[in-house]
């Protein structure tokens, strides 16, 4: 069971398909490898598909969705057994993620610090990335000016906000700076799904931002 697992309304949300791509394909890793949330979105889709089936369309509001989350608890569903996926080179890749990686897709270093492979989520606003990080090394100071969302598929790192290992799922930290540092062991390989640039808050931000924010690196 994660430590850190989604919140409970972007469950909901991604049960009901009313997630942008990014922030979807970063919810469908959590889930498939966490299996509290794959059974809470499980019991989601089942009450979601009584109420559907048991309410005049005309009473579908409020009250009903009330209604059906205090049916989630007694909804009972068989855990799916997750096939395992195989890519040379990405063998830690969760089933959801393996048609997001492309024949000859590679890592690229950032700043000397971390790699990343951006990955190209069509008509998405968010900037989807997998970012590796060896043992002890940290990512750039930085915040944020929108959301964050993040999932640990192999290793952990540390922040202020707590440790994350494989399968936790994190939200923000909203304005407050941060700066994940690699757990020890093998290196920490995270989904990152941003809203918008993030801002790098330490000494070469100044001259670094600009190029954050136009997406070279």
């Amino acid at each position: 069971m994660s430590r850190h697992p989604a919140p409970e309304e972007l469950l909901l949300d991604y049960a009901a398909g009313a997630l942008s791509d990014g922030p979807a394909l970063a919810l469908a890793l959590h889930v498939a490898l966490d299996p509290a949330s794959r059974q809470t979105v499980d019991q989601l889709n089942a009450v979601g598909g009584a109420l559907i089936e048991g309410e005049p369309e005309a009473l579908l509001d409020d009250a009903a969705l009330e209604r059906a989350l205090a049916r989630v608890g007694k909804v009972m569903v068989e855990p799916r057994a997750v096939p395992a996926a195989r890519r040379p080179g990405f063998e830690w890749a969760p089933p959801p993620l393996v048609p997001h990686l492309r024949p000859g897709m590679g890592w690229r270093r950032i700043l000397g610090q971390f790699d990343e492979i951006r990955l190209d989520v069509p008509g998405d606003a968010y900037r989807v990335s997998l970012l590796r990080l060896e043992s002890g090394r940290c990512l750039p100071e930085h915040r944020h000016t929108g959301y964050e969302y993040t999932v640990c598929l192999q290793g952990g790192y540390t922040d202020a906000t707590g440790s994350y290992s494989v399968g936790d799922f994190a939200v923000g930290p909203g304005g407050e700076r941060h700066e994940p540092i690699a757990d020890p062991g093998e290196p920490c390989i995270a989904l990152i799904v941003v809203e918008k640039p993030i801002v790098l808050t330490g000494p070469w931000g100044r001259w670094l931002n600009p190029l954050v924010s136009r997406g070279v690196i």
